[in-house]
């Protein structure tokens, strides 16, 4: 009997990419993969917690000054699509700060 072993593939490593691919795609240049790869998942972790989209450009913004025109909103959007596009979809929705009401 022979043994095949299969190599699943990481779903991370695959997104990784994509969003560099993306990025690049937007016109966006990153000097350090790693660390672009780093900032998108922090802007899905606020996402998470529900920070407001226009925060969390700004945010990119102050931290990044070589976003210029609209490249912190792009960057987020890329990010968003790739590690949590529930948000986009629909499918999901962030939690509601403190003290909010409705849906």
């Amino acid at each position: 009997p022979y043994t095949t072993l299969f190599r699943s593939a990481d779903p991370a490593s695959d997104n990784d990419a994509d969003f560099l691919k993306q990025l690049r795609a937007a016109g966006l240049t990153y000097q350090d993969p790693a660390a672009a790869i780093a900032v998108a998942k922090d802007v899905r972790d606020l996402v998470d917690k529900g920070t407001p989209d226009t925060d969390i450009v700004k945010n990119l913004q102050l931290r990044n000054p070589q976003f210029t025109g609209t490249g912190a909103a792009k960057f987020t959007l890329i990010a968003a699509g790739e590690y949590c596009p529930k948000y986009l979809t629909g499918e999901g929705r962030p939690p509601k700060p403190p003290g909010a009401v409705g849906n």
